[in-house]
């Protein structure tokens, strides 16, 4: 609801073996990505980020995580991504999306 209000078209995917279909032919059009680290079975949001970055490398990225100690901090900053803990303020992420 904050995304939408802030003005953002927001697409969104059960699970990452799910994204490509949602998003299509559209990611070198996304300009930024929000995703939790733990997306269930299959790869996580950090392993899924790289792979949609193959495609559109400019996106920004913010990683959420309900726990950032460990393999999900130490993946996410090791490629270069905003990290963020849950639960996350909605004031703190749209001041992510409004940084240059």
């Amino acid at each position: 609801m904050v995304l939408a209000d802030w003005g953002a078209e927001v697409v969104h995917a059960v699970n990452a073996d799910k994204i490509s279909g949602v998003v299509g032919s559209r990611l070198p059009e996304i300009r930024y990505i929000i995703a939790d680290y733990n997306l269930g079975s299959g790869p996580d949001g950090v392993t899924l980020v790289q792979r949609l970055m193959q495609l559109n490398p400019h996106v920004r990225v913010l990683v959420l995580s309900g726990s950032f100690h460990g393999r999900a901090l130490e993946a996410a900053v090791r490629i270069g991504l905003d990290v963020m803990q849950k639960p996350a303020n909605p004031q703190a992420i749209l001041a992510w999306l409004e940084q240059t």
